[in-house]
């Protein structure tokens, strides 16, 4: 998690806002989401099926290897973008309080 989210002064009522928040915006833009990382999926079976190629040269197979780790570093950050925006203000309600609740 990013570490410069500093949540210590925020009121109950402002964590459970952002909970709130963060929860309508994953729950409005799942299938969006689901899309990006559904793509980026696809680019990875299509790298990866090209590495099943035998005619391959050895600099195809190591662009292809740069790309794979291009495209799984970008899934990555998606994720985590996402699962910090989420957790974020639970988390930090979490370590607050005790409680999730």
């Amino acid at each position: 998690m990013n570490a410069s989210f500093d949540y210590s002064g925020w009121s109950d009522a402002e964590l459970a806002r952002a909970n709130i928040t963060a929860e309508q915006f994953l729950t409005e833009n799942q299938s969006e989401i689901s899309n990006v990382l559904s793509r980026q999926r696809g680019i990875l079976d299509v790298l990866l099926a090209l590495l099943q190629r035998r005619d391959l040269s050895l600099e195809e197979r190591l662009d292809c290897f740069a790309r794979i780790a291009e495209t799984a570093e970008s899934m990555r950050e998606c994720a985590d973008g996402f699962f910090e925006l989420g957790a974020q203000p639970l988390v930090a309600r979490t370590v607050e309080t005790g409680s999730l609740y």
